[in-house]
């Protein structure tokens, strides 16, 4: 899987274009930075990430296990101080679901794949071609 992001100077933005396997997106610096506010930063994606994964994953175990889910709203917020980047995520969850359920699908929640990357160690190998 490779996902290309590309900048060129003569688009007169500081945005970058995101393509993978025929989609586009944007990205771009913040607005305090001399950004143009009409996309979100990679701290953003990245922080929307993780709240996709857990509402993803949380609709597809409650399908499966035929749970009276009705809707998913998770709303991420970040924390960056001495070093470490803190998310918090606040998971809402809609239907007719009692306490074991509830805790069932928070467990299922903290599996999501972007989840257990972000809480794991990464390793980033950069080079120039």
């Amino acid at each position: 899987m490779t996902i290309s992001v590309d900048w060129q100077a003569d688009r007169g933005e500081s945005a970058c274009r995101i393509e993978f396997e025929g989609m586009e997106w944007f990205a771009d610096i913040d607005q305090t930075a001399g950004g143009a506010g009409k996309h979100p930063s990679p701290h953003e994606l990245l922080d929307s990430a993780l709240g996709a994964c857990t509402a993803l994953t949380i609709q597809l175990y409650a399908k499966r296990k035929g749970y009276p889910l009705t809707g998913v709203q998770v709303e991420v917020d970040r924390e960056v101080a001495a070093g470490v980047y803190r998310l918090r995520s606040r998971i809402h969850l809609q239907g007719e679901l009692d306490a074991t359920i509830r805790e069932d699908l928070l467990r299922v929640a903290h599996k999501c794949p972007i989840h257990k990357a972000l809480s794991g160690q990464f390793v980033i190998d950069s080079e120039l071609v």
